[in-house]
C-alpha cells in the first residue's frame, strides 16, 4: 500500500498562486522573507527580520545571514533610500563595537577590515550604491565569500549564485541552517516558518521549526492575539505531523499524546489535531482509521449572522483563526492582507474533505473517493477564487489524488492531465522544491507504469540531481522513488550507467548516524595530530554541547508555566549564548585552514569507490526503499545492479527467525536453540543470488547492511547445499543438532568488514594510523554491589533528568565479567599495556584518565545496557562499571563515551549487543542531531566519534559457555602478522570446527565496524 505523506499543514498563506520565490523583490518594505545563497559547498541563507517603529528610523530593510554549522548569524545586512550616514547608522544596529583602522580595505569593492572589539574577530564591512539606494553589509571576514554574494544579490534584486567557501564541519546534517534560522526567527513569525517549509514539502525542516517552537515561545510573554497555551499546541501537533511524515511514529504518537493532554477545547486547534492526527493514520497505511478520526466530533464555530447577512465569529475563534499561523504568515511573505476568520475556517474543512477522500481511496472505495475530493476542490477555490498559496497546494495534492483513482480505473488520460496540472502548480508556487520533486516523482512512476520509461527516467533523474546538489535525502517520498530503482535495477544489470545510478540514488536514502560521525572522525585524522585537528575537534565539541543545551532548555521550558521564572533556564539560556559565541570564534579560526574548508562529500562514485578497493575486495551494498530491497556489489573490475528476490518484510521475518534461534529472551531467561539452516539459505540466495559468483572469488568482503540486515552479521549466511544436506542427514540419523561443523559459511574464508556509508568507507580507508605508542587497554571486571537497597549515588545534571523508575536494578551490578579475557589478552601482547578492572574501573576513571589516547587497543569486557530498563522508558545505551564517588553512577553513558579522548585503531567492545541502536532521547541527549534508533547508530557511533576507527561490536549476548568468548579474542591476539579480518576469522574458524562451539551464536557475533583489512594494531 502506498504511503500518504501530509501536504499541507493548514497556515493559510495569503499570497497569489502566481507568485514565485525564484526571484523574490529583496528590496519590498515587507516584514520577514528569506532566500539561500551559495550554489556550492556549505548552505548559508539570509532572513530577513521583522522590525519595529523604532528600527524604521534607522534602516529601511534589515536581514541576517546565517550558514550551516553555527547558530548565530555570521553577518548582517541592510538597505537605505538614501547614502547619508550609512556607516553610523549600520554602527547603529550593533551591539558590540568595532576597531576600523583608517585606510584599511576589502578588495574588489568599497569596504572595511576591522576587529570586533570585544571576540577580537576580523570584521569586514561593504557599501554599494545602487539606482534604488544604499545597500550595507557586514559581518565576519571569515565568512567573506557569503556576505559578498549577499551584497550582490542585494544590488541585483534578485538571487545571484556564486560559490561560497567557508568552514564546515563535513556533517550530512542537511539541517542545521534549519535550526540555525529556527533561532533567529522572530517568535511571532517561529510558527510561520514551520509552516512555510511543510507546504514546500521540506518535512524534515519544518519539523526543526516546530520542535523548536515551544522553548522560545516559552521565553516570550505573548506573541500576537492567539493564547500561550493555543500556540504551544499547535507547535507540538505540528511536530507531531512532521515526525509521522518522517516515519518516527512513535515519537509522533508522544507528541499528539502531549497536545492532547492540554486539554484545549479551541475550534481551530481541536480541527487541527483531528486533521493531523488523520494525516498520520494515512501515514502508517491505516485509512480506515483516518475515516473514523475525521468523523470525531469537533467544537462548533460560534457564529451568528447579521441582518446584513454577514458573519459574527466569537472573539475566541476569530483570535484563533487570525493568529499567528495565519495574519504572521501573510507578513511573512510581503502581502498586506490576511486571511479572514471564515476563509481560514474553509480552508481546514477542505483539508479534511481531501483527507477523507485520500482515505476512502486507500479504501478501495474510488468513486466516492472521487466525489469527495471533488467537492474538496470545490470548497477550496472558492476561498479568494483559490488565488491563495495553501489552497495552490491542496488544490495540486487534490489533483493527484484523483490522478491515482483515475489510473485505478483505467482513464490514463485524465490520469495524466491531472498530475501534469499538479506539477505546473507546485513548481508556479514552489520552484526548487521537495514539493516539485514529490510532484515530479509521482508523474514519473505513472510514466514508467505506462511504459514511458526513458521519459520517466529524465524526471527521475532531475529530481536525484537536485537532492544530490542540495545534499539532502530522499526521506517522505521513498515510494514515490522505487519505480525508478526498479528501472535501474532491471533484470540484475551490468550496464555501468545504470548501476551508476542506481549507486548514487541508493545513497541518497537515510544513513546511518554513525557514518556522519566517521566522516567527520575521518576528516579529523586526515590532518595527522596538528592544531587544525585539534581544533576541528572542539568544534564539534562545542557544537554538541551547544545542542545539549537546547535540549534541556525545551525539556525545562515544557515543564514551566507561562511567565514562571526559573533561575536554572536563565542559567542555561546564558550558557546557550556562551557557547553559541565560542562556536563562532572555533569555525572563524577553523576558516583559517583549506582542508576545512572543502566540502564533504556524501556521496561516493562507483569510480572512486573503485579507486580505494585493492584486489579481491568487493563492496556490497544493500538499499531498502518502500519495502523493497536492492543490491549493488562492486569490486575493482565489475559493478552489478538488482532487485533483492525477497521483500523487506519478508528479510526481516527471516532475520527474526535466525535471531531468535540464536539467542531468544522470554521472561528474562536466554536461551539458544538449533541454528536455522534452511532459512540462512534462503536469505543468503536471496541477497546474494544475482552476485554470488562474483561473491566466491573474493578475500574481503565489505557489507554496508540496511534495513533488517543491520541487526545481523552477514558472515553467518550460506548457500552451501552439500553441507546443509549433511547436517540435515546426521542429525536424522540421531546426530547433535547443535553440531554445524563442516558448513561452508560466508564468512569461512573470507574478511569480512560492516560499513556504514560508501563515502564514510571511502574516507576512513584513507585515513591515517593511530599514532599512539601503547598496545593495548584491557577495561572491566565491575565490583559487585551485593544486597544492598540503595545506590550509592547518581551524577547531578543528566541523571537529574532521568526517571528513577527508568533506572537499571541494583542487581544489574552483582554479574561482573571476569577479568580472565583481559589478562590473557594483555598477556599476549608486549608492547605497552594496561588494565582497568575491579575497582578501578569506574565511569568517573575513566573519563578523568588523561591517556586514553595512548593506547591503539582499547578493549572493553562488560555489561553492555542497550536496551531500556523496562517498558515505557527511553534506550540510553551504556557500559557497566563500577560505581565511583558520590557522583558515579555505575554506568559510561552513551554521552560520555563521545566525550572521551581516543586515538585507537581498534576498539573492542565485548559486550551484549554492542551493535545495537540508541534511542532518541539519548541521541539528543548527546547533543546529535541526526540519527537514532538504529542499529550501529548506539555505542558504536559513540566509540567511532571518541576516536575508534574500527569497532568490533556483537550483535547479541556475548556467550560465556565452552568460554567462547574468551576463546575468540585470545585467539584474535594471536594472529601474528594478520589483518583485523583475517585475525577475527581464524579465530572465528577455529570455533566453527569444534562441535561445542560450531553453532554461530558462538562465533558469528562480532562484527568489524569498519575497515577489516588493515593490519591488527598491536602487530
Amino acid at each position: 500500500m502506498r504511503t500518504f505523506r501530509s501536504i499541507l499543514a493548514v497556515a493559510a498563506l495569503a499570497v497569489p498562486a502566481g507568485a514565485s520565490a525564484a526571484a523574490p523583490a529583496l528590496l519590498r518594505p515587507s516584514a520577514e522573507e528569506s532566500f539561500p545563497i551559495g550554489n556550492a559547498g556549505p548552505a548559508c541563507e539570509v532572513q530577513g527580520t521583522a522590525m519595529g517603529d523604532q528600527r524604521r528610523s534607522i534602516f529601511d530593510r534589515r536581514w541576517v545571514i546565517l550558514c550551516a554549522d553555527v547558530s548565530r548569524a555570521v553577518g548582517t545586512a541592510y538597505t537605505f533610500r538614501d547614502k547619508a550616514d550609512v556607516l553610523q547608522r549600520v554602527a547603529a544596529g550593533r551591539t558590540d563595537m568595532l576597531d576600523c583602522p583608517a585606510g584599511s580595505e576589502a578588495p574588489g569593492v568599497q569596504g572595511l577590515t576591522c576587529t570586533d572589539s570585544k571576540s577580537g574577530l576580523e570584521w569586514r564591512i561593504y557599501v554599494q550604491e545602487t539606482e534604488r539606494g544604499t545597500v550595507a553589509v557586514e559581518g565576519l571576514a571569515a565568512y567573506d565569500d557569503a556576505l559578498r554574494l549577499t551584497l550582490r544579490s542585494l544590488v541585483a534584486d534578485r538571487v545571484v549564485e556564486g560559490p561560497i567557501s567557508i568552514a564546515n564541519l563535513g556533517a550530512s546534517d542537511s539541517l542545521s541552517l534549519a535550526r540555525a534560522r529556527a533561532e533567529n526567527s522572530d517568535p511571532g513569525l517561529l510558527l510561520g516558518q514551520g509552516y512555510r517549509g511543510n507546504s514546500a514539502g521540506s518535512y524534515a525542516e519544518a519539523a526543526e521549526f516546530f520542535a523548536a517552537a515551544p522553548a522560545i515561545l516559552a521565553d516570550t510573554t505573548q506573541v500576537g492575539v492567539v493564547s500561550h497555551e493555543a500556540q504551544i499546541h499547535e507547535a507540538l501537533v505540528n511536530r507531531a505531523l512532521q515526525l509521522s511524515n518522517l516515519g518516527a511514529f512513535g515519537q509522533a504518537r508522544r507528541n499528539f499524546a502531549e497536545a492532547e493532554e492540554m486539554g484545549l477545547r479551541d475550534p481551530v486547534q481541536t480541527r487541527l489535531a483531528r486533521n493531523y492526527a488523520a494525516i498520520d493514520a494515512l501515514n502508517r497505511g491505516a485509512p480506515k482509521e483516518a475515516l473514523e478520526i475525521l468523523s470525531r466530533d469537533v467544537p462548533p464555530f460560534i457564529a451568528a449572522a447579521t441582518d446584513d447577512g454577514a458573519l459574527n465569529i466569537d472573539r475566541q475563534t476569530a483570535a484563533s483563526l487570525n493568529g499567528a499561523a495565519g495574519a504572521s504568515l501573510t507578513a511573512l511573505l510581503g502581502q498586506p492582507t490576511r486571511l479572514s476568520p471564515q476563509d481560514r475556517a474553509a480552508v481546514i474543512d477542505a483539508q479534511a474533505l481531501q483527507l477523507r477522500g485520500t482515505a476512502l481511496r486507500l479504501d478501495g472505495k474510488p468513486d466516492e473517493a472521487r466525489e469527495v475530493l471533488s467537492q474538496a476542490y470545490a470548497n477550496a477555490m472558492k476561498v479568494q477564487d483559490g488565488r491563495i498559496i495553501s489552497i495552490t497546494r491542496l488544490r495540486a495534492q487534490i489533483m493527484s489524488e484523483l490522478a491515482l483513482g483515475y489510473e485505478a480505473q483505467g482513464r490514463y488520460g485524465e490520469a495524466e492531465s491531472n498530475l501534469r496540472g499538479a506539477l505546473e502548480l507546485v513548481e508556479t508556487t514552489y520552484p526548487d522544491s521537495a514539493s516539485v520533486h514529490v510532484v515530479s516523482a509521482r508523474l514519473a512512476g505513472f510514466l514508467a507504469r505506462r511504459g514511458k520509461a526513458d521519459e520517466a527516467l529524465t524526471i527521475y533523474r532531475g529530481v536525484i540531481a537536485d537532492v544530490e546538489r542540495d545534499q539532502g535525502v530522499l526521506v517522505g517520498m521513498e515510494h514515490l522513488m522505487r519505480p525508478y530503482f526498479d528501472l535501474l535495477a532491471g533484470e540484475a544489470t551490468q550496464a555501468p550507467a545504470r548501476v551508476e545510478e542506481l549507486f548514487t540514488a541508493s545513497q541518497l536514502l537515510q544513513q546511518p548516524g554513525a557514518a556522519e560521525t566517521l566522516t567527520q572522525l575521518s576528516r579529523q585524522l586526515e590532518g595527522g595530530s596538528d592544531d587544525a585537528a585539534g581544533l576541528y575537534r572542539r568544534s564539534l565539541g562545542i557544537s554538541r554541547e551547544l545542542e545539549r543545551t537546547r535540549v534541556e532548555i525545551a525539556r525545562l521550558s515544557a515543564a514551566q508555566q507561562p511567565g514562571e521564572s526559573d533561575a536554572q533556564l536563565d542559567a542555561l539560556r546564558a550558557r546557550r549564548d556562551q557557547l553559541a559565541g565560542a562556536q563562532l570564534e572555533a569555525m572563524d579560526a577553523l576558516a583559517k585552514f583549506p582542508r576545512y574548508r572543502a566540502v564533504a562529500q556524501r556521496t561516493a562514485s562507483v569510480e572512486q569507490l573503485r579507486a580505494s578497493l585493492k584486489p579481491g575486495e568487493g563492496y556490497f551494498k544493500l538499499a531498502q526503499l518502500a519495502g523493497s530491497l536492492y543490491g549493488v556489489l562492486i569490486t575493482p573490475t565489475q559493478a552489478r545492479g538488482w532487485k533483492v528476490a525477497m521483500s523487506a518484510r519478508e528479510a526481516e521475518d527471516a532475520v527474526d527467525t535466525l535471531r531468535d534461534s540464536i539467542s531468544l529472551t522470554i521472561n528474562g531467561v536466554q536461551s539458544t536453540y538449533p541454528f536455522d539452516i534452511d532459512t540462512a539459505v534462503t536469505l543468503d540466495k536471496a541477497l546474494l543470488g544475482p552476485a554470488r559468483s562474483e561473491i566466491e572469488t573474493l578475500s574481503h568482503l565489505i557489507f554496508e547492511p540496511a534495513g533488517a540486515m543491520l541487526k545481523l552479521p552477514i558472515n553467518l549466511l550460506t548457500d552451501d547445499a552439500r553441507g546443509v544436506a549433511a547436517y540435515h542427514a546426521r542429525v536424522k540419523a540421531g546426530g547433535d543438532e547443535y553440531d554445524f561443523t563442516g558448513i561452508d559459511w560466508l564468512g569461512r574464508d573470507r574478511e569480512v568488514s560492516t560499513a556504514l556509508s560508501a563515502a564514510s568507507f571511502r574516507d576512513a580507508r584513507a585515513a591515517p594510523r593511530s599514532v599512539a605508542k601503547k598496545e593495548y587497554l584491557g577495561l572491566g571486571n565491575n565490583v559487585p554491589l551485593g544486597p544492598v537497597s540503595v545506590r550509592p549515588g547518581i551524577r547531578s545534571g543528566e541523571g537529574a533528568a532521568i526517571d528513577a523508575d527508568c533506572a537499571w536494578p541494583l542487581s544489574t551490578w552483582n554479574q561482573p565479567i571476569s577479568p580472565r579475557e583481559l589478562n590473557e589478552a594483555a598477556s599476549l601482547l608486549s608492547g605497552g599495556t594496561d588494565l582497568m578492572t575491579g575497582a578501578n574501573f569506574t565511569d568517573e576513571a575513566i573519563m578523568a584518565r588523561p591517556d586514553l589516547g595512548a593506547f591503539r587497543i582499547v578493549h572493553f569486557a562488560t555489561h553492555g545496557l542497550v536496551t531500556a530498563p523496562r517498558v515505557g522508558c527511553p534506550v540510553r545505551p551504556a557500559l557497566l562499571t563500577s560505581f565511583g564517588d558520590s557522583r558515579s553512577d555505575g554506568l559510561l553513558s552513551f554521552r560520555e563515551i563521545f566525550d572521551l579522548r581516543l586515538d585507537a585503531d581498534l576498539v573492542i567492545l565485548s559486550a551484549c549487543d554492542t551493535a545495537a541502536g540508541a534511542g532518541l532521547e539519548a541521541t539528543r541527549e548527546a547533543g546529535l542531531a541526526t540519527g537514532g534508533g538504529e542499529a550501529l547508530d548506539g555505542l558504536v557511533r559513540a566509540f567511532i566519534a571518541a576516536g575508534g576507527r574500527q569497532v568490533i561490536a556483537s550483535h547479541w549476548p556475548a556467550p560465556d559457555d565452552f568460554d567462547a568468548t574468551e576463546r575468540l579474542f585470545n585467539g584474535f591476539y594471536k594472529a601474528k602478522n594478520a589483518s583485523i579480518g583475517n585475525a577475527l576469522r581464524a579465530s572465528q574458524t577455529s570455533l566453527m570446527d569444534d562441535p561445542l562451539t560450531s553453532h554461530p551464536y558462538y562465533w558469528a557475533g562480532f562484527a568489524i565496524v569498519g575497515d577489516a583489512a588493515r593490519p591488527v594494531p598491536a602487530h
